[in-house]
């Protein structure tokens, strides 16, 4: 039998309760909840009636309902997962596993994490989730920090970036992936005998991709090798990142002409529209033409063809340290570990789309 809008209306409000959902803000106003919940105010206070019968609610006379004490238990911290906003039609398996992570050790800690999304560095939802919550977790987007966003970062306590270096700005930040370790891959792409590599980023330009490139030109001066051709094609907030990388990787492959047996993308969905465009021209990945990139997003292993790439290591410890610094308050000047948080020695993931090229393959098959 379906359930009567009174039942529902109540068991929502007291679902919420328990979560603490109203711990921080209080219960909204009577006209407010109505219009929320879809039902009549007359609805409403029968439901606030039953809660507080069940001694969850209070309601004095010509005031707003508020939670009784016994109710108002709340986690030891809340954190906001302040991230960018998403296109409907984009996925990130990198954001999913920032999550993922941040939610498993806050549970550990009886905390609790709220995503809140902001649109664009000047978006007051910054402002307000860092006077608002007890900490903040920040995954940055491509564009770059105007000065303004930059004094307020360094201002801040309880601060904590998960995708950028703003240690300059005094917060701690882990870099899963240093730019260093490219070095790493492309090493590893040489010894396969490949000796020119090109690069494709289809990434908006910051500071882990423009480091990315960087270490990608640095290491073919060090190596003495011929200088490879980046294409750099910047993806907009308003397109389809996956999109516009196949688009992207079908333009360095018609340009291409077999000249690089191997490609460095600077982000898994350049290496994803390589793949997908190879295949419509007849290239073999991992024979005719090697890709690898950096970060796998948790995904290398798993693509067909497996992608060449460093396994992503586990945040966790950082997370814990940090959530131990903002039960204490967050100040900048009590955080006693590293700003930096850098794994060392990542696991390389040698995937099916890297390998000899066909040229060296063959001759090794000839001297057999």
């Amino acid at each position: 039998m379906a359930k009567s809008k009174l039942t529902h209306v109540t068991e929502l409000l007291e679902r919420r309760i328990a979560n603490g959902d109203y711990s921080r803000g209080g219960l909204p106003a009577e006209r407010d909840l109505a219009d929320e919940c879809g039902v009549s105010r007359v609805t409403l206070r029968k439901a606030l009636g039953e809660l507080e019968r069940r001694g969850l609610v209070d309601r004095p006379p010509n005031c707003r309902p508020r939670l009784k004490r016994v109710a108002q238990e709340r986690p030891s911290v809340e954190i906001a997962f302040l991230t960018p906003s998403l296109a409907p039609d984009s996925f990130s398996p990198d954001l999913q596993q920032w999550l993922s992570v941040s939610e498993h050790v806050a549970r550990t800690h009886k905390a609790r994490v709220r995503v809140q999304n902001y649109l664009h560095w000047d978006d007051p939802i910054i402002t307000e989730s860092l006077r608002e919550y007890d900490g903040v977790f920040l995954v940055t987007s491509s564009e770059p920090i105007p000065e303004w966003t930059s004094n307020l970062f360094a201002n801040a306590d309880g601060l904590v970036s998960l995708s950028e270096d703003l240690t300059d700005l005094g917060v701690p930040s882990v870099v899963l992936f240093p730019p260093r370790e490219t070095f790493v891959l492309l090493d590893h792409l040489a010894e396969l005998g490949h000796s020119r590599i090109d690069c494709l980023n289809v990434q908006g330009h910051n500071a882990i991709t423009e480091k990315r490139i960087d270490a990608w030109r640095e290491w073919l001066s060090e190596r003495g090798l011929p200088d490879g051709v980046l294409h750099d094609q910047p993806c907009s907030a308003e397109e389809n990142i996956f999109h516009w990388a196949m688009s992207a990787a079908d333009a360095w492959l018609a340009s291409n002409r077999g000249r690089a047996t191997a490609v460095y993308c600077v982000t898994l969905p350049a290496a994803l529209g390589v793949v997908r465009g190879a295949r419509a021209r007849g290239i073999e990945i991992g024979t005719d033409l090697s890709v690898c990139t950096i970060d796998n997003e948790g995904l290398g292993r798993y693509l067909s063809p497996s992608i060449t790439s460093f396994e992503r290591p586990n945040a966790a410890e950082f997370i814990s340290n940090c959530l131990d610094w903002i039960e204490k308050g967050g100040a900048k000047s009590q955080w006693k570990h590293p700003l930096l948080y850098e794994p060392t020695n990542l696991p390389l993931l040698e995937g099916e789309s890297s390998g000899p090229p066909v040229a060296r393959a063959k001759g090794r098959q000839a001297s057999r």
